[in-house]
């Protein structure tokens, strides 16, 4: 099944022409017998109605014509009642109530700044033109295209045809009115106000303060450390091997050619652990050894004191403890070798390489001020040199015999 549209003005034109049939005075010219056989013919023949009309009015010779309204554009106005209550207050009453506070100041003051990047995303759009699409009666004409249809055969003499249509039409399509103008819709609201007045009882509060100083006293601790000290004698035989021996930083200039020395830090990192630090004077400087499982070690008065760090990460301060402690921490012992002499430092010594037991393969010596300022252990084992976050210096350590000559 097929279907068409008709515009709205020629269903309006059609329609007037049925009504005109209805209505009107059959001509007595119209009840001639070749007439209405004629009629009858042209109504058997055209089944529908738009089919009988448009062969009519094409006999007839009736032209379609329409009238285009235009011009300024046209308003249609639309209003909107919106109703507004306002209230005032006005003093009535009036009373008086005493309250009392107590003055609590609190400052706060922002420790930390975050920043939000939206992202926004922008929709872009695209404008594409489609042409719009032919209609089916613009295409190959159809059989059932009635507007456009030719003037069919005629089914009666021609006079008696036009009789006939005249009899069937009371008269052609009057002319149908296009209106082109555009249309303009506003809105218009309007505002009703009523004010009420509403009586309030005022009340005046009179504040009364109490206003406390709490002083607040608590006990300052300065610890000042002193260092005690117990002489250990090492003896140098001429001709004989000797594994003593200094550790002088390089590449750090903070401590450039300071000594490593293993003293108590003031006030102590961890009550169970002495810090390296450092002294530019060798006499004060910390003497060193490796056992015979390359851990390296020092002689202390309360034991032999293990090089270490803690297992938890890449990068860690450098303690000295004894095993026991080693045992009950499971600390990560630093097990050491004299490497050739790179080349870099004046008197050919030998240079300390250190790699840390454990996971992390922490094997490179960092000199960190701000864990000086932090914790009074400025040295650190990491996996890498940090170079920021926090900064830090790489640091070689030169390994001086303590008996003189090379035998480290």
């Amino acid at each position: 099944m097929k279907f068409f549209s008709t515009g709205s003005a020629f269903v309006a034109t059609l329609a007037a022409i049925q009504v005109a049939h209805v209505s009107a005075d059959v001509p007595s010219s119209c009840l001639a017998s070749p007439v209405t056989s004629c009629t009858n013919a042209i109504k058997s023949t055209k089944t529908r109605s738009l089919s009988l009309t448009s062969w009519c009015s094409s006999v007839l010779g009736c032209v379609e014509s329409t009238t285009t309204l235009t011009g300024d554009p046209v308003t249609i106005t639309s209003t909107k009642v919106v109703w507004e209550t306002y209230s005032y207050d006005y003093i009535e009453t009036e009373e008086t109530l005493t309250s009392e506070f107590t003055d609590v100041v609190t400052t706060w003051s922002a420790v930390t700044t975050t920043t939000l990047t939206p992202i926004w995303t922008v929709e872009r759009f695209v404008v594409m033109t489609v042409q719009p699409r032919a209609r089916r009666w613009d295409e190959a004409a159809h059989p059932k295209d009635l507007l456009k249809r030719a003037k069919t055969t005629s089914i009666c003499p021609s006079a008696i045809e036009t009789q006939a249509c005249s009899c069937i039409l009371t008269a052609c399509a009057p002319v149908a009115t296009k209106d082109a103008r555009s249309t303009v819709r506003e809105k218009v609201t309007e505002t009703s106000v009523s004010i009420v007045d509403v009586p309030i009882t005022y009340t005046n509060i009179e504040w009364a303060g109490t206003f406390t100083t709490f002083v607040e006293e608590y006990t300052e601790t300065e610890t000042t450390g002193v260092l005690s000290t117990h002489t250990t004698t090492i003896k140098c035989t001429p001709s004989s091997t000797n594994s003593f021996f200094y550790l002088q930083a390089t590449d750090a200039p903070p401590v450039n050619g300071q000594y490593w020395w293993v003293a108590p830090s003031n006030p102590r990192l961890l009550r169970f652990s002495i810090e390296a630090t450092f002294t530019p004077d060798i006499l004060d400087a910390t003497v060193f050894s490796l056992d015979s499982a390359n851990r390296l070690i020092t002689r202390h008065k309360g034991g032999t004191l293990y090089a270490n760090i803690d297992s938890w990460g890449g990068f860690q301060l450098v303690h000295h403890l004894t095993r026991g402690e080693m045992q009950y921490r499971n600390y990560n012992y630093m097990r050491c070798e004299a490497r050739p002499p790179s080349g870099k430092y004046p008197g050919e010594f030998k240079e300390l390489y250190c790699l840390a037991d454990g996971y992390f393969k922490n094997d490179v010596f960092n000199y960190c001020p701000i864990y000086l300022e932090w914790f009074n252990a400025p040295l650190v084992l990491g996996t890498s040199w940090s170079e920021t976050a926090p900064d830090c210096f790489p640091i070689v350590f030169l390994i001086k015999p303590v008996c003189g000559g090379d035998e480290a």
